[in-house]
């Protein structure tokens, strides 16, 4: 690629991470708001404007109010505060057709003035279709949850993995056209595998994440390092082994609550070990400062997240914290981006840039 090819083609690219970045931060606000079942209806076009009147806004209301989570945890709502709950989840679905159009109109414009390389189109073409899928997914996970109090856990864990996994993808596309060929491939097999099972465990993390913020879990076991005083909670044995409440949202299954939130723990525990072992072992091997810097970012990013997660599990009394829900999703793609940044290097040739 041009010079100037590559800094537009990359920018683009940057700019898209962002904005899932955005919309994976407003997909969290809408979910810990319990915004999420609001709008019970797919518009693809004509749900890109919102009610523009006060009859519109009524009809939309009632609409919700024949929904099942209207009548049991939101009965009496007013129609002010039920614009508050549409608006979260207007927002999160405006901003997911944006993505498309920021996608899309840049992409025919590279493409005809030949900025990409084959390779690139293919894998730029990989990239639109799991946003769409991503989409589609998301209207499944809604209609699933409005013959229910809430979202499906395991539906919505589904929707956040498939999110960040494009998020991911997003972000090697942006280092293979921002990095360019150069001299810093890095040799080794083993450092390969093992960055790439520290990949796969995260994603692992995040959908317990999803299946930990879909069944509550957190308002069961707001303690740390403990939970409820107990290390391994007594609960995994003593209740009624169940995944029913995965399927559905079930407040009394305190056995899929306690399984989740102890495995979600467990395997951050695991993550924060082979981080720092990754690291241990990485460090010497290239004199590349760029990704010396990020290597060196790595064992932060992961204790800072796991920081986050105790901070949010503290404040799990009583509701869910919206604000460090948020933050400790945040941190989860700033851990993705910097782990996809560095097994981006043991993994890309410079032959195998685009030219």
């Amino acid at each position: 690629m041009a010079p100037v090819a590559r800094k537009l083609v990359g920018a683009w690219l940057v700019v898209g991470c962002l904005m899932i970045f955005v919309q994976v931060i407003l997909g969290g606000i809408t979910r810990l708001t319990e915004s999420g079942l609001s709008i019970t209806q797919w518009k693809p076009i004509n749900g890109i404007i919102p009610p523009r009147n006060e009859t519109e806004w009524q009809a939309e209301f009632d609409l919700y109010k024949q929904k099942v989570q209207y009548k049991v945890i939101n009965e009496g709502m007013t129609l002010e505060e039920f614009k508050g709950i549409y608006f979260w989840e207007y927002f999160h679905r405006l901003w997911g057709r944006s993505i498309g159009v920021v996608f899309l109109i840049p992409f025919i414009y590279f493409l005809i003035k030949k900025y990409l390389p084959f390779k690139l189109i293919v894998y730029l073409i990989i990239a639109f279709l799991m946003g769409g899928l991503q989409g589609v997914v998301g209207w499944i996970m809604v209609k699933a949850g409005l013959t229910g109090v809430f979202v499906p856990p395991l539906s919505l864990s589904i929707h956040l993995t498939l999110a960040l996994i494009l998020y991911a993808y997003n972000v090697w596309l942006a280092l293979w056209v921002l990095r360019g060929p150069g001299n810093y491939f890095i040799s080794g097999k083993k450092l390969k595998g093992f960055g790439l099972a520290i990949l796969i465990l995260l994603f692992l993390q995040v959908f317990l994440g999803g299946l930990l913020s879909g069944t509550h879990a957190g308002l069961a076991y707001p303690t740390w390092p403990d939970m409820n005083g107990q290390a391994i909670p007594a609960a995994l044995f003593s209740e009624h082994a169940s995944w029913a409440g995965f399927l559905a949202y079930i407040p009394q299954d305190l056995w899929v609550r306690t399984m989740v939130q102890f495995l979600h723990r467990f395997t951050a525990y695991t993550l924060i070990i082979l981080i720092g072992v990754f690291f241990y072992k990485s460090r010497h091997i290239t004199t590349d400062r760029v990704f010396k810097t990020g290597l060196t970012l790595f064992p932060f990013f992961v204790l800072l997240q796991a920081t986050i997660g105790i901070i949010t599990v503290l404040n799990c009394v009583g509701k869910l914290p919206v604000t460090w829900g948020v933050i400790h999703q945040c941190g989860a793609m700033l851990l993705i981006a910097e782990t996809v940044f560095v097994i981006f290097h043991l993994y890309s040739k410079a032959d195998k840039q685009p030219a």
